[in-house]
């Protein structure tokens, strides 16, 4: 039986970078993953999009993230910032389909160059592996899956699919939203169904993006446009309640209705990549730690895509637990300490549940065609428009600081 001092269950954006996090620490870390190894993507800046009709080959990975100033920090410090990023995000455009209101800002509002920045989750899986190994802190064990978790004297006992077992002081769940570790330590989770999909895809528009963020509230749902490195390529995210019959239009009926559905804010939609979909789930964990047991991401909490928070999210809870396990060394504590761990879920809880509360509190504002509730809406649009203290602090907000 091998043992460690951390076993990471879960080796992605999130997992990863916390184990890198920790170098440094003197602790035996160890990552496994049921996937295999990652391998780095193209990033979509090696090879011009390629589109026949309305179908469009985009070279762009259909998941990516939008990656805020205070996690791109991290991610550099973790080895996690791929050398081929996509777009930095220099300034957002919001706006309500359904009324008047627009928002505008960008990164100048707070001396920043920019508000974040479009990578690919592949490049930066990539980009934490290949740290990971060439610093040789951490073991990992990718294609391997957990099939039990049994105490034992010093924490965990974890037995893998393969015949391996693991004895751990600390147990990190950092595997997703259908987290196997939360379900195998019986932590309840507060959840509900938005009753909505997301559909993901990557576009081609006439216009180019100007590294512009933008936003629609459409009758259907959210529609928010990602700018890529690609001038004229855009990664989109649409929410709703329709996703069914999006996904079975062709690609020039998608085209049309995307066009019509952003009202042309970069002209016409030329062409559509693959399309992927995924239902949508508020989660919340009723508790992020135990005894020798610790949650991270989203196996401690999903939130709505519409504000793109959900990854910065995890990655403060990174960070938050790092931090928390560099002081073994010089306290003297084990990376089991109960009061060590409830600091980082004191730290860390509050702030995604509020964070959630937010995001819970825009949906609901946004998913209704009351004249009132619509009236209100654009009212307070308009007022923080005109309010360059109230941008300012979205503008703030936006990078994670």
């Amino acid at each position: 039986m091998t043992e460690t001092d951390i076993l990471v269950v879960g080796g992605g954006m999130v997992g990863l970078c916390f184990a890198n996090g920790l170098q440094g620490s003197g602790l035996d870390v160890t990552v496994v993953d049921g996937m295999p190894s990652p391998v780095a993507a193209d990033a979509g800046g090696g090879s011009a999009p390629v589109r026949t009709g309305y179908a469009l080959q985009s070279g762009v990975e259909p998941r990516v993230s939008s990656v805020n100033l205070a996690s791109e920090l991290l991610l550099r410090r973790a080895g996690g910032w791929p050398e081929a990023v996509q777009a930095p995000v220099e300034g957002m455009q919001v706006w309500d389909g359904r009324g008047t209101a627009e928002i505008t800002f960008d990164g100048a509002l707070i001396g920043e160059a920019h508000l974040g920045t479009i990578v690919e989750n592949q490049a930066i899986v990539a980009a934490l592996h290949d740290t990971a190994v060439k610093r040789a802190e951490a073991t990992l064990l990718f294609g391997t899956r957990v099939t039990a978790v049994e105490p034992d004297p010093v924490g965990y006992r974890v037995l893998l699919d393969s015949g391996e077992a693991i004895s751990c002081r600390l147990l990190v769940g950092a595997d997703g939203a259908q987290s196997r570790i939360r379900e195998l330590m019986n932590i309840r989770t507060i959840e509900w169904s938005y009753q909505q999909q997301a559909m993901v895809t990557t576009i081609e528009t006439a216009l180019p993006h100007g590294n512009i963020a933008r936003q629609c509230f459409t009758d259907q749902g959210p529609l928010a446009f990602l700018p890529l490195r690609h001038p004229n390529l855009s990664s989109i995210v649409w929410s709703t309640n329709v996703t069914e019959s999006l996904m079975a239009l062709d690609d020039e009926a998608l085209c049309q209705r995307l066009t019509a559905a952003s009202e042309e804010v970069l002209g016409a939609v030329l062409g559509c990549d693959r399309r992927f979909s995924f239902p949508l789930r508020q989660r919340h964990a009723t508790r992020y730690v135990g005894d020798h047991l610790v949650l991270i991401g989203d196996a401690a909490h999903t939130i709505h895509p519409l504000a793109g928070q959900g990854a910065n999210l995890g990655f403060a809870d990174a960070r938050a637990l790092c931090a928390a396990l560099q002081r073994c060394r010089i306290e003297g504590l084990t990376p089991d300490d109960a009061l060590l761990l409830k600091g980082y879920q004191h730290e860390r809880r509050p702030e995604n549940l509020l964070m959630t509360g937010v995001m819970e509190g825009f949906k609901r504002l946004f998913d209704t065609s009351d004249p009132g509730v619509n009236w209100l809406r654009n009212t307070g649009m308009n007022l923080v428009a005109g309010s360059r203290p109230l941008k300012t602090m979205i503008a703030r907000l936006a990078t994670g600081s």
